[in-house]
Parts: structure tokens; sequence; C-alpha cells
């Protein structure tokens, strides 16, 4: 039975919200459409250039598309243009002097001769207005974004910002076809997925340590993303912070520690937007997606934007198959002085033949070569399926000039079945031993958070001080019941029947949490505004219990509290060079031993822990580059395979240091890259009877590097061309180090094309991942191995109507 205090969460039908928002298109005149449109302004920067590339640049800074003749532009050149501007005013200072004239019409750029005119010498104009957004805008080359949400401290440009981080926008999620975070993060050199695309979960590996899926927040809120693998078509941002975030995030309630990222929901922006997807991935997958979105009222104040996908079809791999339905609602009122936001997720995402770890075999004896990357030696009958609603709700209230309240609420509902099977690896010949079971669960979250956010002085010390409360809790239910052991191999999968396994009666409850917290922050500043300092402590209090399935007893519980403090400090050296430390704590509730060990289910009590970093942030206006140093220690788990089946415990800790280097923006006019390093040393201290003392972590490579790159190329308009290598050294297995994973190293390429079709503008994108099909042992995270994914062709078409 569910517990009383947490009731079934039951949002109203989607399918109303979905016909609500797709008769907008007939609701709303064109008119209106066309003023909006044209009354929009946003921020450009657009170098001085050939007139073709600058027009293929102020398409893709407005998500537009271009529809002229190529010989229309030739022999042309623009004036740099800057500033805040509408998509019209730019068009118009790009074509000043040039004999042309341009309109925006359903969402393209439409250029033309002007019958009869003199062509006149081109004046270089410059803009600049005052630019104030909640989201921080695009850098250039639009993959990422100027700053972005750095937990209650609030939105803050990344030259503000005494942290290493990146905001990774929508415009790369369309264009790179991502499906899921992972997708995303491959461009990040200071993460790594521990599972490959179509496996249907993630984790991340970041700074050497793992960050679980359902540790991702949403909009801010801890407990309402997807648990497994998020879809992101309601998605807007996604936000990475590397190190510790107790303070300024709050506890994540898997306790990872190596880094947190946030997704920031898709809003309805000034102008209309009705966009369709049709996708192709490799195997014989399909897809479809909608993007509408519209804004009402007298000054435009409502905000509503729809989201819907549904995919479904074969992976590469052999006997593997995804289906994914998704749902995203997000609503907004954007008022004088009182600003609200809703959204509604629904995702329901059904995988066979993939997803479990294989363990690996008793320290000791060698991991054999990663088999071909199509054999599956994940039974074909296995599943996973996973269904998710989630609702939140966000305020904000001006109280006084300089004083802000604002508020959260949020809950979501996870329902699991699945059929899967446990692999052991037990020699160097790739045998293994496995073992079916059937486990139907459920986790249902509530979460809030309240706070105030404001301005004073003290002499000339400027202050912005934040207060928050944060409240979560957590009811999971689970029913497993086990098969009969069999063998098989990662070569030459045995061709084992489907058991029958039955599970009867309600699921019962199995573990509750409750998590509550109170934070204070203060950022000072001095009167010219080049030294900040942020002090700031968070007391977090964890209860957490396990219940007999059979009685609903409780056993293994606790009841803690700690502290986390955080100061750093951040020197503007000039207005384009940064240079900041921190120091920040880190609280994690203590690991769950996973599924498959001796002591399956069992709760370990909170820890701490510590990073200190210091760093350096460049910023030429059209590239940024971060460079980092840091420490980070916390208490380390060992899977101990001196029992049958292997124990889980804690044991020492984990000290890794590392430097980072991570580049993003336009490097030349038309060349946009992602690329960096990190280079981490991840070290086993205080072991029990100093058994592991200096040996290297597992799952924690040594070197990592990106290198990402986009050209739009001069001899036809609208087409890019795009590359990207990732290249990740060797890492070992097991704590003792007899055990590693060779390294590896993954090359994609692709291409799209923008042009026009009927009057309507249309995206063609093609990429293919791991060119080289490369088989290879992605991952030795959470004690468990995971394989790289073949090579994969991924193909969509978008148009805007």
């Amino acid at each position: 039975m569910r517990h009383a205090s947490l009731p079934r969460f039951h949002p109203a039908p989607l399918s109303l919200a979905a016909a609500i928002a797709l008769g907008f298109a007939a609701l709303q005149p064109l008119a209106v459409q066309a003023q909006v449109a044209a009354a929009a302004t946003q921020r450009f920067s657009i170098a001085a250039q050939p007139l073709s590339n600058a027009l293929n640049e102020l398409a893709r800074q407005a998500d537009l598309q271009l529809g002229f003749p190529t010989a229309l532009v030739a022999d042309k050149t623009a004036p740099a243009v800057s500033g805040q501007l509408s998509v019209q005013q730019a068009l118009d200072r790009l074509l000043a002097g040039s004999g042309l004239e341009g309109s925006v019409q359903n969402r393209a750029v439409l250029v033309r001769a002007i019958p009869g005119a003199a062509v006149l010498p081109t004046v270089s104009v410059l803009a600049a207005a005052p630019d104030f957004d909640a989201l921080p805008r695009p850098y250039a080359g639009g993959q990422v974004a100027r700053g972005g949400r750095i937990g209650l401290l609030g939105n803050r440009d990344m030259l503000e910002t005494p942290f290493s981080t990146t905001q990774y926008t929508a415009q790369l999620v369309q264009d790179q076809q991502a499906q899921t975070i992972g997708d995303v993060l491959v461009n990040d050199p200071a993460v790594r997925n521990t599972y490959a695309r179509g496996v249907g979960r993630e984790e991340f590996n970041i700074r050497g340590f793992t960050l679980f899926n359902y540790d991702v927040s949403y909009n801010g809120l801890y407990g309402v993303s997807p648990r497994n693998a998020a879809s992101l078509i309601g998605v807007e941002r996604v936000e990475v912070l590397r190190g510790p975030s107790a303070l300024i995030n709050g506890m994540a309630p898997a306790g990872s520690v190596g880094g947190s990222i946030n997704l920031v929901p898709k809003r309805a922006g000034a102008e209309a937007l009705n966009r369709a997807t049709l996708s192709y991935a490799e195997g014989g997958q399909w897809g479809a997606q909608a993007d509408l979105a519209r804004r009402f009222g007298k000054d435009q104040e409502w905000g509503v934007r729809l989201n819907a996908e549904k995919r479904s079809g074969d992976t590469p791999v052999n006997g593997s198959s995804e289906r994914v339905d998704a749902l995203a609602l997000g609503l907004d009122y954007q008022g004088e002085r009182v600003r609200l936001e809703a959204d509604l997720n629904f995702q329901h995402r059904v995988n066979h033949g993939r997803s479990s770890l294989l363990f690996p075999p008793e320290s000791g004896i060698a991991i054999p070569a990663a088999p071909d990357n199509k054999i599956n030696f994940q039974p074909a009958w296995s599943y996973w399926d996973a269904k998710e609603r989630a609702a939140m709700v966000r305020a904000e209230i001006d109280l006084a000039p300089g004083l802000m309240a604002y508020g959260a609420l949020g809950a979501m509902q996870y329902d699991f079945d699945s059929l899967q099977a446990t692999s052991l690896l037990l020699n160097a010949q790739g045998d293994l031993a496995a073992r079916p079971y059937r486990l139907k669960e459920y986790v249902d979250t509530r979460t809030a958070e309240a706070g105030l956010r404001g301005k004073f002085q003290t002499g000339a010390v400027e202050h912005e001080f934040v207060l928050s409360a944060t409240s979560y809790a957590q009811n999971n239910g689970l029913l497993r019941q086990n098969g009969t052991l069999y063998r098989s191999s990662i070569y030459t999968p045995a061709d084992i029947p489907m058991p029958s396994i039955a599970l009867d009666g309600p699921i019962p409850r199995t573990a509750e949490t409750r998590m509550r917290s109170l934070a204070i922050a203060d950022t000072l500043f001095s009167p010219d505004r080049r030294v900040q300092l942020t002090l700031g402590a968070r007391h977090q209090q964890v209860e957490s219990r396990n219940l007999d399935p059979a009685t609903g007893a409780p056993s293994n519980a606790y009841d803690k509290s700690a502290v986390t403090p955080m100061a750093a400090l951040l020197f503007r050296a000039t207005d384009g060079i940064s240079l900041y430390g921190n120091y920040i704590e880190g609280l994690s509730q203590g690991p769950t031993a996973p599924a498959g060990t001796a002591n399956a289910g069992q709760s370990f009590p909170p820890s701490k822990s510590r990073q200190i970093e210091a760093g350096a942030k460049f910023d030429t206006g059209r590239f940024a580059t971060t460079f980092s140093v840091f420490q980070i220690e916390r208490p380390s788990s060992v899977l101990d395979l001196a029992t049958n089946p292997p124990t889980f415990r804690m044991d020492g800790r984990q000290r890794n240091r590392g430097l980072e280097i991570v580049g993003q923006g336009e490097v030349a006019s038309g060349v946009r890259l992602l690329a960096g390093m990190a280079y981490t040393r991840g070290r086993l201290v205080k072991t029990e009877d100093g058994l592991f003392d200096g040996r290297t972590a597992p799952a924690t490579p040594q070197m990592q590097l990106n290198l990402g790159g986009e050209w739009d190329t001069p001899f036809v308009p609208g087409l890019t061309l795009t590359a990207r290598g990732l290249r990740t050294s060797t890492q070992y297995v097991d704590n003792a180090n007899t055990q590693q994973l060779p390294s590896w190293t993954r090359w994609d390429i692709g291409a799209r094309y923008r042009f026009t079709a009927s009057g309507k503008p249309v995206t063609l994108r093609a990429s293919i991942e791991n060119v080289l099909d490369r088989s290879y042992w992605q991952s030795a995270a959470r004690e468990g191995l995971t394989m790289g994914a073949p090579r994969t062709l991924l193909v969509s078409v978008s148009t805007d109507f």
C-alpha cells in the first residue's frame, strides 16, 4: 500500500491540453503574429564578413531559415552588426548599401534586389541597448549560453560565476539530434556517459564521480526529472556545474557530488512557432516531434509551449529496440511584478534487450576484449517499461525594489516494470553467469522550495543575499522475484528461453526518505564590482529508513543532519578575464547496495565531500575558455568479491585532483568549436588497513579529450559540416588495480542544410556517430562494465509552418 501522506499524482488529461494548444494557430490572427515578430528583439553579434556568411549567421542566431539565390549575394560584404535588435533591424543593417532589401516571412529570411537602386558604400552600424533577461542569452555560435542558473544564487553570467559551468542550448540539441542528456554531454570534456545511446538509462561521470540521472534537477527542483533517461523535447537548456554543490543546490537525493545538471524548460517566445520534425535512426527507429508556441494577452504576458514526441523501432544492437512517447506542456505569465511558470511532463519509455550492468570477474582476472558492438549478451526478452508523470509550478514576486520572494512546488509519479538479468563475468574468455529476475517498482516524490532574494548596501559594499528553504519527500516501493541461474558468453550469447516469473500482490513500501534544509548566502561586491565574495551555509537534515516488505516494519533507519559551507572569491581582472577560487562541500545521502549484491538494498549513512578549486575565465566576445584546477575528496565504496554474490560496502576515501580546460564559441566567422581536456588523478586513501592506499580510483580515466567543430561553408549558403572526436584514456575496474579497460577513441561526422521549399523553411540534418564502428568498453562506473554503441546513422528533417 502507498503512504496516505503522499497520494497518487493524477494530472489533468494531457489530450485536452494538446488539443487546446494545437488550436492556437487557427485562433490567433496572422496580423498579430507579424506584429509580435517585428517588435521582438534579441542580442545579435555578427562580425564584418562576406554577405552570404553574415546572412547565414543572422539566420542561425535568430533560429530562422534562408531563402534567396546564391548569386544574388555573391561578391558582396556586410558590416559588423551587434546589439539588442529585432531581426528586421539586424537584416536591414546587414543589407545597407548592397542594393538589396530583405524581409522575414514564415520564419525565413528573404532577400531580393531593390528595383533601380544604386549601390551605396557599406557603413558599419553598432548598437547597444540594456539587456536584462531571466534566461542568459546564447553565446557566440549559439551552442552554449553566456551563463545560467547557479542554484539558489540565481542566473549568473559566466564571467560572474566562481565555478566551472557550461549551459548547452536547444539549438545544439536540435542540430546534433540529441535525444537524451547524454547525447548533449558527449560535448563536455569533464563528463563521460556511463551508458551508450539507446540503452534506456543514463548516468554520468563528472570529475571522476558518478552523477545519477535521478539527481538531475528540473527548473531548479530535484525529484521531477525522469529517473532513467530524459527526453529533451521540452528542454531549452542543459546546464552543467562541475564539482559539489550542496549549498547552492541542496543535497542530491542519491548523493551525487562530482557535479550537477539542471534542465531548463522551454517557454514561448515573442514569435509564434509551429515546428515539425521527422527523424530516423539506424536500425529502423522512426520518430515524429511537434513544437508549438504562442503568446497571448494585451502585452503578450501569457505564454504556452507544447512539445510532443513519438519514437519507436529497433536500434543497431541485435535484438534491441526502444519506444518513447513524451509530452511537455509549459505555461508562463510575465507580469510587471509577478512571474509564474508551470510545467506538465509525461514520458513512457520501453526498452527491450538493453540496460543492465555487467559485473566484472573477481579481482585479478583480466577483463576480456570487448565483443563486437552489435552483439547483445542481454536476452532479447528482457525489457524495461517506465512511465513518468511530473508537474511543477514556480512563482516570483517583486515585493519591493531590490527584494523578491520566490517559491516552487513539484511532484512526480514513477512506475517501473521489468524483466531483466544480472550478469557476472566469470573469466577472461568472456563466459558469464546470469540470473533473470522480475521487478516492479514505484517512486513517488514531492518537492518544494521557498526563499527571498534581495540587494542592499553597507557603505560602499553592495550585497546580494538569498534565504532558501527546501523540502523533499520520496516513497519507494519494490517487488522482486529471482529466476534460475544460467550460463552464457559475451561473444556467443546463449539462446535462453523467456523465463516465467510471476509477481503477485500489490507493490509493498520498501523505503522512505525525507530531506529538509535551510540555506543562506550573501555575495559582496566591491564599489567597482570587480571583486565579489560569496559566503554561505546550508543546514541539511536527512531522514531515511528501509521497510520490511512483508511487515512494513522499519529497518536500517537514520536521522542525520549536517552543515555544508561555501566560500567563493571572484576577481574581474578585465572586462574579459575573471579569476576565481572556491571551497564548497557536498553532502551524500549515502549509497545503496545495488541489485545482485549480497546486501542489495542496504542504505549507508550520509557523508561529506570537500572541493577546493581555482580557475580563470577568458572571454574574447566570440570565444570563451575556462581553466580550472581542483581537488575533491569523498568516502568511497567497494564491491567485495570475496563473497558470492559480492558484498557492497564503504571503504576509505577517494581523492581526485585535476586540471580542466573548456573552450566554446566561434574561433572564426562561421566556424564554431566545443573543445577541451580533463586531466584527473584519482587516488584511494585511508582504506581499510591501508590495503589500497595510493591505488588509482576505479572508473576514473586520467585523460579525456574533446574536439568538436562546425563550419558554415562559404560555397553553399545554408550548408554546415560538423565533426567531433572523443578520447578517453584507460580506466581501472577494481580497487586493487588488477583489471583495466583499454583507452578508446570515437569519431562522429555530420552535415545540415537550411533552405526554403514552397516558402517554408526546411532543415535537413544527418550525422554518423562512431563512424569507424569501433567496439570498446565504454565505462567501469558503478562497479560494472558497459559497452559503447555501434556506428549509428541519424537523419532528421524539420520545418516551420
